[in-house]
């Protein structure tokens, strides 16, 4: 509808005509987890324009229940069927825009087709959902994949006081983060009662339950699968269109390999800025702005599509949690060698009400500080920041340059240094050889006598919790107690955010110490998925 409405305006004198499979147009499926959980109250809040509303204001001709299902492009016509009919007729284009967006996947589970199984993509999958909560009196969901759309599912179910599971093949939920991100996600979800079985498989569904392939069995009188998708290609590829290896191939210019057909939204490959290579992006703003584009380009303007970032963001309970680029794991895996950083600072100045802590990590090349990734979690200020980040990747910016971004601050909004300039300190201090880090994933527990770990809190702080063999010695008293350490040894310094780490590792290290900072500092040990590395009794 963002490429149909573009055209008309445009174009006055062009004949639009819009096929729709199903029975609503132009509605907000993004928002259907939160009607299901009863935050939006009214399901017509979600349906944004009606095919009325496109004839009355844009002349578009909008035609529902009409299954598009198979292209000439030889003589420029499709194939259009009626929803429950074998009743098929021609319509003529110049230009056809494909916008069919992606499919929920069902995976290979035996009971997967039973009545109760079903997807949260739709409307009618919404009032399918609602139906059997109240129809069969359900008390327990299991939710079956762990991405966005399950977690802002599992939220709102267990809002309306279900029992609620989550089952997610891989080793955390929210696949494109970090593990270490995911872990605070995880304790959330936990606390707010939600049965997490990560790293487990499906295996049986029946009318009470879900067998996992451990033998582990998960009361079920509802199952929701949310276990990804698929673009819906189908019908470019019977049309012989070129097809990538997740959807059809586009230009920069949303044009397929028919220059007379165009491929936007879900359907379609497009540039991933940082991975360098095609790949569908399932998201709503760079689907909106490719349909824009394309009617663009159908109508002479000079237009090219730049790209995506990948931005994304997602409430879990109290919770917000959101990517941009890609992870340090996507990285490694796609073969690059990236430097990261992790920050953990107040949304807005400490000394005002209300400031709670985010945590953001931050990738960036090795050589030239180009960014590549940024993750953060909190309670407060994370979409701003990522926001901002995603500005800077677009925009091809290095570490170096957060140091200099200008960002508003009053003390109810942020800081004087906000965390994403902080990000761009502590990077560029990593980049420039002022600091040398250590990441907790990097320190094994068995291992540790080989270096001296120095915690550089304050002794209260310390008998809290502690990495195990580590000695405490203040910042405050470093200088005095220097001799404690041994030259010949490396030394592992950390406080709680990692701060206080940095000024004893410039200490050290014009000392003549071979000494490193633990990225992130305790609270990353304890936030991420480093347990081993955490004792709770003082070491004196």
């Amino acid at each position: 509808m963002s490429a149909a409405t573009r055209a008309r305006r445009l174009d006055e004198a062009s004949s639009i005509t819009v096929f729709e499979k199903g029975g609503y147009t132009s509605y907000a499926n993004c928002g259907i987890p939160y009607a299901l959980g009863g935050i939006i109250e009214d399901d017509a809040a979600l349906i944004l324009h009606t095919p009325k509303d496109f004839k009355d204001r844009f002349n578009i001709d909008v035609q529902v229940n009409k299954e598009v299902i198979s292209i000439d492009r030889e003589s420029h016509l499709v194939h259009v069927r009626m929803v429950g009919t074998e009743e098929i007729h021609q319509v003529p284009y110049d230009k056809l825009i494909l916008s069919q967006g992606a499919e929920a996947f069902r995976p290979p589970i035996d009971g997967v087709e039973l009545d109760h199984v079903v997807t949260l993509q739709t409307i009618p999958d919404l009032q399918a959902i609602r139906a059997h909560l109240s129809d069969r009196g359900v008390l327990s969901v299991c939710i079956i994949g762990g991405g966005f759309i399950g977690l802002e599912a599992a939220e709102n179910l267990s809002n309306l006081g279900l029992e609620v599971t989550m089952i997610e093949q891989l080793s955390h939920v929210l696949p494109p983060i970090d593990a270490n991100i995911a872990e605070v996600v995880h304790a959330e979800l936990r606390r707010n009662g939600v049965k997490l079985f990560l790293s487990a498989t499906a295996k049986k569904i029946d009318r009470s339950r879900v067998v996992l392939t451990d033998g582990t069995e998960v009361p079920a009188e509802l199952v929701i699968l949310v276990a990804g998708v698929r673009a819906r290609s189908a019908l470019a590829k019977r049309a012989g269109l070129e097809i990538g290896r997740t959807g059809v191939k586009v230009d920069s210019h949303m044009q397929t390999s028919d220059p007379d057909i165009y491929a936007i939204g879900d359907v379609a490959e497009t540039e991933h800025r940082i991975a360098g290579h095609p790949m569908v992006v399932t998201l709503a703003g760079p689907a909106n702005r490719q349909g824009r584009l394309a009617a663009d380009h159908i109508f002479g303007k000079t237009v090219q599509y730049r790209g995506n970032v990948g931005t994304a963001v997602c409430r879990v309970f109290d919770l917000t949690v959101a990517i941009v680029g890609l992870s340090v794991a996507t990285l490694h895996r796609m073969g690059h060698d990236p430097l990261w950083i992790t920050v953990h600072t107040p949304d807005h100045a400490n000394y005002y009400p209300g400031a709670c802590p985010i945590t953001l990590k931050v990738a960036f090349e090795r050589d030239t500080g180009r960014l590549l990734g940024a993750e953060a979690v909190g309670m407060a200020g994370v979409d701003k920041r990522i926001d901002v980040l995603a500005t800077a990747m677009q925009a091809g910016m290095t570490v170096f340059d957060l140091e200099h971004l200008e960002l508003s601050y009053a003390p109810p909004y942020g800081s004087a240094k906000d965390p994403v300039n902080m990000a761009g300190f502590v990077g560029g201090n990593v980049l420039r050889g002022d600091c040398r880090i250590v990441h907790a994933e990097d320190l094994n527990v068995d291992e540790l006598d080989r270096l001296q770990v120095v915690d550089v809190r304050s002794p209260k702080e310390f008998s809290r919790g502690h990495i195990p063999l580590a000695i405490n010695v203040p910042v405050d008293s470093l200088r005095d107690r220097i001799s404690v350490l041994d030259r010949a040894r490396r030394v592992v310094v950390y406080c709680q955010v990692g701060y206080r780490g940095y000024l004893a590792y410039r200490i050290l290290e014009q000392e003549g110490f071979d000494v490193v900072n633990l990225d992130g500092g305790f609270k990353s040990v304890l936030d991420g998925a480093f347990k081993e590395l955490h004792k709770a009794e003082t070491t004196v």
